[in-house]
């Protein structure tokens, strides 16, 4: 088959369908303690994954995001938590090149009003270097996480309205 003849399928990349490898390497680990931690629904596990030096994008830029620091990210979490009864994580595909990290991902849940959820992801992830040898897990330090605009918006202000007339505001 010539160049030109080829047409590139996801589905045949070896990438996808991603399964955890028998010996994940330090960066995947690190990624993965985050998805637990999300599962967890652990704020605290969450905010642990991340350097002191986060810098953490919602995109695409349309949606007028921010761009946020460690502090920040806790507390923008925090008031995204309340909102949520569950939340799961699928791992798509991921593709790794030194301390950078791009996944495909998809997540599930169900709002605290009983609203289900579902949203995609790319994620682009810059980890802090860590020293050969060490057994400690690297920390993320640039985060890129480009989300479905359309039903983010519409689904995080519906529920934050739900939230406020739950609390009689």
């Amino acid at each position: 088959m010539s160049a030109s003849e080829y047409r590139f399928n996801p589905s045949e990349s070896p990438n996808y369908g991603f399964t955890v490898p028998d010996h994940p390497s330090r960066y995947l680990r690190a990624f993965l303690a985050l998805i637990d931690a999300y599962h967890a629904w652990d704020l605290d596990r969450i905010i642990e994954c991340f350097d002191e030096q986060l810098e953490h994008r919602i995109l695409p830029s349309s949606l007028g995001r921010p761009v946020l620091n460690k502090r920040q990210y806790r507390e923008y979490l925090k008031g995204i938590m309340p909102l949520m009864k569950s939340f799961r994580v699928t791992i798509h595909e991921v593709i790794e090149a030194d301390e950078k990290m791009t996944v495909h991902a998809s997540s599930v849940g169900e709002s605290a009003s009983g609203v289900p959820y579902a949203n995609e992801y790319t994620i682009i992830v810059h980890f802090v270097p860590v020293a050969p040898g060490s057994q400690a897990l690297p920390k993320m330090r640039f985060v890129k996480e480009f989300v479905d605009s359309a039903f983010s918006a519409k689904f995080f202000a519906e529920e934050r309205a739900k939230a406020k007339l739950r609390e009689g505001r």
